[in-house]
């Protein structure tokens, strides 16, 4: 996988190198015509002046046009094919690519943030000098795109972390339980998620889902219980 990886890049190179070579001898003839053009058009002597300034700014804007693809040619980008979604192995892939260093971290980010499920396979530019979060938007744009859902869940009277957690994981909102299991837990969040009607929008990220349901009172929660008469 890492000779793929080198032979896709090198392959990459190369058509940049035969791109900007083209557009430079482009650029060669552009100008050899204009000047052989200009000096044709020298007489008479009345229309001389006039018509060396048209052909030069004419020039001017033909180089200018040239010039720009000749820089979009040589942005530099990675063409990275994804087979397996799993975070580890797109990690792996992404180190070996020379995308990422630390491939633990992105994986790690990856299913904190809950975005490991909608990391979809295909080929993918992805720029020079991309950060790590800016890699994992481009792998995940689709995926998010076709999860796009409106969801309602109960939270019962008396739920503890464990029974929070699969509740939301019944309805694929997070996908990995025991992450969000210790992310309420590191949050202290069990007293803070008051029990009924939750409508949650997804896709969402797991500690949007965590805020979300912490957020008693606001749009959140569409249906707060009845508050209970002291004995």
């Amino acid at each position: 996988m890492k000779f793929n990886g080198r032979a896709s890049k090198v392959f990459v190179n190369f058509l940049r190198f035969v791109v900007v070579t083209l557009v430079v001898l482009v650029l060669l003839f552009v100008i050899k015509w204009r000047m052989n053009h200009l000096f044709s058009m020298m007489t008479p002597e009345e229309s001389k002046d006039t018509t060396i300034t048209e052909e030069i700014q004419t020039s001017k804007e033909q180089i200018g046009k040239i010039s720009d693809a000749a820089k979009d040619a040589s942005e530099k980008t990675t063409l990275l094919k994804i087979e397996t979604t799993d975070p580890d192995s797109v990690a792996k892939h992404l180190k070996e690519a020379g995308l990422i260093n630390d491939t633990t971290a992105f994986s790690n980010m990856t299913r904190r943030s809950g975005m490991a499920r909608y990391i979809t396979a295909g080929s993918y530019e992805i720029p020079e000098g991309a950060t790590a979060e800016t890699i994992l938007k481009m792998l995940t744009e689709n995926g998010l795109q076709k999860a796009t859902r409106t969801v309602k869940i109960e939270i019962p009277q008396g739920a503890t972390d464990e029974i929070i957690c699969d509740i939301v994981l019944k309805e694929d909102l997070i996908a990995d339980r025991a992450t969000f299991l210790q992310m309420i837990r590191d949050a202290g969040a069990v007293p803070s998620i008051k029990p009924g009607g939750y409508v949650i929008h997804a896709p969402i990220t797991a500690t949007e889902l965590l805020n979300t349901l912490t957020k008693y009172g606001d749009q959140a929660n569409q249906n707060p219980p009845a508050p209970q008469e002291q004995q």
